[in-house]
């Protein structure tokens, strides 16, 4: 007898109907049933992304090898072709703690373009000519990297600040792992992240939750068992560093990471607000502080990236190099304390919902928060929660927090 998880909430969502589902294999199926013109979108998201890696960068050219052509879709216009005809589309991508593969479709199309997806999950062809190109192209994108200060700035804080995490490098890799990547790696990989345990579906569209789940069982039921072992790293900086590189430009990039807390602590909310009033938008205590007061910035921003490991609040600014010292003293002092009002604070919190909100407006970005916050732990019931969450933070939790995780910091200056 199958033990199947089904829950129905109509209240859910404005009202809308959501079905989970976990299939045998572990399969976590999340169905948004909505109202309109007959528009299906979806996101498979597999745990994995550099974790577990072998050779760096093997995940992310895997991903993109999986739409180059599969048993019964060969090409890569053979696998967007059942997508664009209807005006949809489909596309993958791997990042930091998972991957994924995103469609948009009618809901006339929905059975092919879930054939479509299960052939190049099952069945890829992984040809060699396909490899080669491709590799060659992650190395263009590498290299071009160095071109670009603030990118250049976070590789080398990444192996700063996340030494002995999987997040020494970025998603693409290095050059040496790259280059080492075979067939035979690849085809390891995909055996690794697309057990059943690894992967979530969420899918919002205008068919009966019923049926999608049904096309959804027929789909993915076939994947065999199992997941990753993934383990959890706090890596919490424990002195500060500051790196010097140098590069040829006409300006100096200043990145710093600080410790955040971690996405199962509470304090997770007050950073996002914290985050929001200290570096986004032109009323943001680094924009006035930095750029307005001083007149050092170009560009000046802050961000804290949620992770399975090492969580991190991040501090960027661009400026002169002969105002470079100046600059990261004031970026460092602001962050420490950066003496946030009460308005300061409400105005963080309305930028983080309405940008929230906003970003709901299509049902692929609807289906994707679904998926990212079951496969990140949250479940998926946090799209709901996450901003009356954010309202509740007051000026005093925010105050608290910094004083309870602001202090040592890792920093990368790049020069010329």
């Amino acid at each position: 007898m199958l033990l199947l998880l089904i829950l129905f909430l109509s209240t859910a969502f404005g009202g809308y109907k959501v079905v989970e589902k976990t299939l045998p294999n572990g399969v976590k199926l999340i169905v948004k049933e909505t109202k309109g013109k007959g528009i299906v979108s979806g996101v498979i998201f597999f745990r994995g992304g550099l974790n577990g890696e072998e050779k760096k960068g093997e995940t992310h050219l895997l991903f993109t090898l999986l739409l180059k052509g599969s048993k019964n879709y060969p090409s890569s216009y053979e696998i967007s072709l059942p997508f664009e005809r209807l005006g949809g589309y489909i596309y993958s991508s791997s990042g930091n703690d998972f991957s994924e593969i995103g469609f948009a479709t009618r809901d006339e199309g929905i059975e092919e373009a879930l054939k479509v997806i299960k052939d190049i999950i099952k069945n890829p062809l992984l040809r060699e000519e396909d490899i080669d190109r491709e590799k060659k192209n992650t190395l263009i994108a590498i290299r071009s990297k160095r071109e670009r200060g603030m990118e250049f700035a976070m590789d080398n804080l990444r192996r700063l600040t996340y030494r002995g995490t999987p997040y020494e490098t970025s998603p693409l890799g290095t050059e040496e792992s790259v280059v080492s990547i075979t067939r035979e790696d690849l085809l390891r990989r995909l055996e690794e992240v697309r057990k059943g345990g690894n992967v979530v579906v969420s899918v919002v569209g205008d068919l009966p939750a019923g049926r999608m789940i049904k096309l959804l069982e027929e789909a993915f039921m076939g994947l065999e068992e199992g997941s990753l072992n993934i383990e959890e790293k706090e890596a919490p900086i424990e002195k500060e560093e500051l790196l010097r590189v140098k590069r040829e430009g006409t300006q100096a990039t200043i990145l710093c990471a600080f410790n955040a807390p971690t996405r199962k602590d509470k304090d997770y909310f007050t950073f996002k607000v914290l985050t929001s009033a200290l570096g986004e938008g032109m009323t943001s205590k680094l924009f006035k502080e930095l750029r307005e007061k001083k007149g050092y910035a170009y560009a000046t921003y802050a961000f804290y990236p949620t992770r399975l490991s090492a969580p991190r609040l991040f501090t960027y600014i661009g400026t002169s190099p002969e105002k470079r010292e100046s600059a990261f003293r004031d970026l460092i002092a602001t962050v420490e304390n950066p003496q946030l009002s009460k308005e300061d604070i409400d105005i963080a919190k309305k930028k983080i919902v309405g940008d929230f909100l906003l970003d709901h407006q299509t049902r692929l970005r609807q289906a994707w928060y679904l998926g990212f916050y079951e496969v990140m732990g949250f479940g998926w019931r946090m799209d709901e929660e996450y901003t009356k969450r954010i309202e509740e933070v007051n000026p005093e939790d925010v105050e608290k927090a910094v004083k309870r995780y602001i202090g040592p910091y890792h920093c990368v200056m790049v020069e010329p």
